[in-house]
C-alpha cells in the first residue's frame, strides 16, 4: 500500500466488459471468455488494494445480463456457482472483506447459500472491500432505496443512502470500463454523481495491473471540482 494517501481514489467501480468479444476473436465460445475473465479478477483487484484503494465494486452480472440467451445466462450462473467462492476466499486470504450488491434472490438456493457463507466468514469491517455486484442494477437499486426509505417517513438523503446497496462503502471515486464501450449500462447511477470515468479498449481478460496502475495514476492527476 501507498503511503502517501493523497490522489488515491477511495472507491473503484470496474464494470469488466468484453469477455465475449475475448472469446469470439479467438474462436472459442463466449463461456471461455467469461471463464479468462473470471481468472483476471483477483490479479487486477490485488493491484487496485496494494496500491491503497479502500473499496472495488465489480460490476459481475447485471439485471439486464438476464436477457442474453439462455445457455449463456446457465453457463454465468454456473461459473459463479464453481469459482465464487475459490475467488472470494482468495481475495479474503489477502486480506480483503467481500460483500455483494444486487438481488440474491434470482439465484438458485445453492448459489444464494455460497453467497452467504462466504459473508459470514469475512467479518472484519476495518478491513478493504471487495464489492461484487450480482443481479445489480442502478435504477432497480434507486427504486428499491426509495421504497425503503419511504417506509421510515420522510426520505432524505441519509435515509435514502442508508438503503443502497453500498450503504456504509466508501465514495466512488472513479470508474473504469474496458472493452471499449464508453457507457454505464446501469451501473452505480447514484453513486457515481461525481466519479471520475475512465474508458480502455482493452477487453477485460486482457486487462492488467500495469494498465490499472496507469489510469490510478492519472486520477491523481485529475482537478475534481465538485461543481465548486
Amino acid at each position: 500500500m501507498r503511503s502517501d494517501a493523497q490522489g488515491i481514489p477511495r472507491h473503484i467501480g470496474i464494470i469488466m466488459d468484453g469477455n465475449g468479444r475475448w472469446a469470439q476473436r479467438r474462436l472459442l465460445p463466449r463461456s471461455a471468455g467469461h471463464r479468462a475473465g473470471v481468472k483476471n479478477i483477483t490479479p487486477v483487484v490485488t493491484v487496485a488494494l496494494e496500491y491503497g484503494v479502500q473499496c472495488v465494486t465489480l460490476y459481475a452480472f447485471s439485471t439486464e445480463n438476464k436477457n442474453r440467451a439462455k445457455d449463456e445466462v446457465d453457463a454465468l450462473i454456473d461459473l459463479i456457482r464453481k469459482r465464487l467462492k475459490p475467488m472470494t476466499r482468495e481475495l479474503i486470504a489477502r486480506g480483503a472483506r467481500v460483500a455483494f450488491s444486487g438481488d440474491s434472490s434470482y439465484f438458485p438456493q445453492d448459489v444464494r447459500d455460497i453467497m452467504e457463507e462466504i459473508v459470514a466468514e469475512n467479518t472484519d469491517t476495518t478491513a478493504q472491500v471487495v464489492n461484487i455486484a450480482l443481479d445489480y442494477g442502478g435504477r432497480e437499486e434507486i427504486l428499491r432505496a426509495a421504497r425503503e426509505a419511504a417506509k421510515d417517513g420522510e426520505i432524505t438523503a441519509e435515509t435514502f443512502e442508508s438503503k443502497l446497496y453500498t450503504a456504509g462503502l466508501p465514495e466512488l471515486d472513479m470508474i473504469v470500463r474496458t472493452g471499449g464501450e464508453k457507457r454505464l449500462s446501469n451501473f452505480l447511477l447514484y453513486q457515481a454523481a461525481y466519479s471520475e470515468l475512465f474508458f480502455t479498449d482493452t477487453l477485460w481478460p486482457d486487462f492488467n495491473g500495469e494498465e490499472l496502475i496507469a489510469l490510478l495514476n492519472e486520477f491523481s492527476k485529475r482537478t475534481r471540482r465538485f461543481g465548486k
